[in-house]
């Protein structure tokens, strides 16, 4: 085999140092993985590590400091595939965003690729591969990262103006990779909620580019966030018509049909969307959440049923999901519900076994078991242990989220515990106040169980009681006394699970940080250090227990901007 040693090009990161760098090759065939680190060691790398699995790979990656290049292969033999490692990777932050990688594949099915590159690996090759090839092809992708890397790293950290600020004054003074940063510019006024602009300038990238998939999507986001839903569905529309595997796009039209009031669109393209990558656990989530709403149980649990297939193990499932599933198999009563069953309980404990976090969902999954069995005992000793981690959870810090309470709720309506029912309705809907599709579900759960009654009381005791515990925070933060206000909604977090609380909370510590912006306030190193902390929690409790909340969205950005630069100064 020839020594490569590519030239580097004038607008790039420089010749690759390969003999400093560290690899990683994710390969089953041990006649493949031989012949990638062969390649790499003639090209001068030295510090090549090996994997044959899924599982091999993520224990070398969240057991060494880190890797600079990822060549994986996209078909794995332990039932993963690079897609799934690659999502795992970056969800948990496993490996910085200046690591290449590269999906390498056999098999030239479309859908198999473009699966990969949705999930935005820095390149893929489809195998035979060549040296040179292979060299060419991590020299470009070394390229354009480097080239790249000021903006992406001021994006990654939400310091949106300073990356738009960068992406225009390279793109004045002419770049290779100026698609690049148009597009990350773009994504910048996004952020930043230029929705106008955002469409000017997807408009002007499309009239040089007029069939750019990525540029047609934003400018449907800016419409979207300018409420044009009809332009924006008409933009999506045409776009997933010419672009079918662009999965984003159905995505976005999906949300159009729900802002819509079109439920039953919204699910049916969500299912279109995973018949063509089933591996999208999240997408799974939304179709069972539409699903629900649509009151379409069949869907929701085909939605599961995938979720939990593709999902073995994997740290995108939640001990909710498997609540929520066992909770609907439960429900159906059906010989295939109860196998689903039998297979749910086989996962739970393959996989999460010593979990702490999944011992309440494991219990549920028990109980749900038992009652589809008829075995009435042995669902009264499920239901005795997940009363007794419920009631242990607030004292010993245990976090129980909304699917867990949501599925408590239910068993204890069935097993007559009017006590717990109280305790997890006024809990639901204490956390939830403002969030009125999950105030709908709660409701119509008790309303099932013929609790309406009841639904209305704990509702109406929640109200005023979060008004009373608010009102004096409240006071303290409108007098500008936000390090009083925060104390006190800190306070009010401990013994008051609403999430109103806690976002009560995170907007005082912003309203505290813009006012040390403008010289009004003061904050010590070691308070920084203490609010810091207890944002994290906060926006972190937020996102558990109401997902997708706008304003938990909107604080955690100007978290992001507001922290940076007082740790800047």
């Amino acid at each position: 085999m020839n020594t490569v040693q590519p030239n580097a090009s004038a607008d790039s990161g420089g010749q690759i140092p390969y003999a400093e760098l560290s690899y990683l090759i994710v390969e089953d065939s041990p006649t493949m993985s031989a012949w990638l680190r062969s390649a790499i060691a003639q090209a001068g790398g030295r510090k090549i590590d090996q994997a044959g699995s899924y599982f091999d790979a993520l224990n070398r990656i969240k057991n060494r400091e880190s890797f600079d290049i990822v060549l994986c292969d996209y078909i794995l033999s332990d039932t993963r595939d690079g897609q799934q490692l690659l999502e795992e990777v970056r969800r948990n932050r496993l490996l910085p965003q200046s690591t290449l990688w590269i999906m390498i594949t056999g098999e030239q099915k479309y859908e198999q690729v473009f699966s990969a590159a949705e999930l935005a690996p820095d390149d893929y090759l489809i195998k035979p591969i060549t040296p040179v090839l292979l060299m060419e092809r991590i020299q470009y992708a070394w390229d354009r990262r480097s080239t790249l890397k000021a903006a992406t790293q001021l994006f990654d950290a939400q310091r949106y103006p300073e990356a738009l600020d960068v992406c225009r004054a390279r793109l004045a003074s002419g770049t290779r990779f100026a698609i690049g940063f148009r597009r990350i510019a773009g994504e910048c006024l996004l952020a930043l909620e230029r929705y106008a602009e955002a469409h000017v300038h997807y408009e002007a990238i499309l009239e040089q580019y007029p069939r750019l998939p990525w540029a047609k999507l934003g400018k449907g986001r800016a419409f979207f966030h300018m409420d044009r839903q009809d332009e924006t569905q008409e933009i999506l529309e045409d776009l997933v018509a010419s672009n079918p595997d662009f999965l984003q796009a159905h995505d976005l039209l999906a949300k159009v049909h729900e802002h819509r009031g079109n439920l039953e669109e919204a699910r049916d393209l969500l299912k279109l969307v995973l018949q063509k990558n089933p591996k999208a656990l999240q997408r799974h989530r939304e179709v069972v959440r539409v699903a629900t709403a649509t009151g379409d149980t069949d869907s929701a649990i085909e939605a599961f049923a995938l979720m939990h297939q593709h999902g073995r193990g994997s740290s995108f499932i939640r001990p909710g999901d498997f609540c929520e599933y066992a909770g609907l198999l439960m429900g159906s009563g059906s010989k295939a519900a109860r196998e689903r069953l039998e297979s749910l309980t086989c996962n739970i404990r393959d996989f999460h076994r010593d979990d702490p976090e999944f011992r309440f969902a494991r219990s549920m999954v028990d109980y749900a078991s038992a009652k589809a069995d008829d075995k009435a005992e042995g669902a009264r000793r499920a239901f005795a242990e997940m009363r007794k981690m419920m009631l242990a959870s607030r004292t010993d810090g245990t976090s129980i989220d909304t699917s867990e309470y949501l599925a408590m709720l239910s068993a204890a309506a069935e097993m007559g515990d009017m006590a717990m029912v109280d305790d997890c309705a006024y809990a639901l809907y204490a956390d939830h106040l403002g969030n009125t599709s999950m105030l709908a579900r709660i409701t119509a759960k008790l309303e099932g169980a013929g609790l309406g009654a009841k639904a209305a009381q704990m509702r109406e005791k929640a109200n005023a009681d979060l008004g009373k515990l608010n009102v004096a925070a409240v006071a303290l933060a409108k007098h500008g006394k936000y390090k009083e206000a925060i104390a006190e909604f800190l306070r009010l977090a401990e013994t008051n699970r609403s999430v109103t609380v806690f976002l009560n909370g995170a907007t005082a510590i912003v309203k505290l940080y813009q006012e040390a912006t403008e010289r009004r306030q003061t904050i010590s190193t070691g308070e920084h250090g203490h609010y810091q902390q207890n944002m994290e929690r906060i926006l972190n409790y937020v996102t558990k227990h109401d997902p997708g909340n706008v304003k938990q969205a909107k604080l955690a950005e100007e978290w992001g901007k507001l922290a940076q630069d007082f740790t800047g100064r």
